[in-house]
């Protein structure tokens, strides 16, 4: 505080005797001329003191010295007031902002808690999404496995039908072979010959020539017939006729019909090949 006197000491005590001059001036004027009145504007000077050095030491103001007593001025012309220029005031400094307090520490043993919390959720949400995965991968694994046994069981239905299909097909080929083994033994014995040579002439007789039928007639005739010799059908092949020898050959084997049975079933023959020429 001291240093503060020491140094703005004697501008605080100008500063006081000016205002004092001032003052006794304006009165003496005032009393002799009666101007109107003037509000002077105060001044104040203000010193910021640093917060150490006031709570160190209380501040004790200085006796201010008495003021000189003003002198009486003479009557004279009057002498219009003079205002005093007013001083400047200092600059304030900016208020520096607050600092807001500190944040209080999490307790250790909340933080602790909450992270043993959090692993074992996290713990729990692995092991529930591994399960997860190991329940998908055996739903797969049981389709794959069951689609695999069912396309074993329709390979192995695949492959008993084709067995069967195969045995069935060489027992027909068999019994074909047997039936023409059998037939090739009696053609040999001419049974077969004279069959046809008898069923020819059945023809031949119950044929009526008619007027455009040619010496050296000769057609071929496939006749269709059912078991117990009825004939169904009647067809050309080859043949020196015209139309109306046809018609008559047609008409011939149906008028046999039934033809006569074979000596021999193996014989038997649904479309039988027949030469009619009636003048050979």
């Amino acid at each position: 505080m001291q240093g503060f006197w020491r140094e703005h000491g004697r501008v605080v005590l100008a500063s006081v005797l000016l205002h004092g001059v001032v003052v006794a001036l304006l009165w003496g004027i005032g009393r002799f001329s009666r101007p109107p009145t003037v509000v002077m504007p105060a001044t104040m000077e203000g010193y910021l003191v640093p917060a150490a050095a006031a709570r160190a030491a209380p501040v004790s103001a200085p006796a201010p010295e008495a003021a000189p007593a003003p002198t009486p001025a003479a009557p004279a012309t009057p002498v219009a007031p003079t205002q005093a220029q007013p001083k400047a005031a200092p600059t304030p400094k900016p208020t520096p902002k607050p600092i807001p307090p500190p944040k209080p520490l999490p307790d250790p043993r909340v933080v602790k808690r909450e992270q043993a919390a959090k692993v074992s959720a996290d713990a729990q949400q692995v092991a529930a999404s591994k399960k997860q995965a190991e329940e998908a991968a055996k739903k797969q694994a049981a389709a794959a496995d069951a689609k695999r046994r069912e396309q074993e069981i329709a390979q192995k239905l695949n492959q008993a039908a084709e067995a069967e299909r195969r045995a069935a097909r060489e027992a027909q080929m068999a019994n074909e072979l047997a039936g023409e083994q059998k037939r090739a033994g009696v053609e040999h014995a001419g049974l077969l010959a004279r069959y046809v040579a008898e069923i020819q002439s059945r023809v031949e007789r119950a044929w009526t020539r008619p007027p455009t039928a040619k010496a050296g007639l000769k057609c071929e005739v496939w006749v269709t017939q059912v078991p117990g010799g009825t004939v169904t059908a009647v067809k050309f092949g080859p043949c020196n006729a015209d139309e109306a020898v046809q018609q008559s050959i047609s008409v011939a084997v149906f008028k046999a019909s039934p033809l006569p049975a074979p000596p021999d079933p193996s014989l038997f023959e649904r479309n039988l090949k027949l030469v009619f020429a009636p003048d050979a």
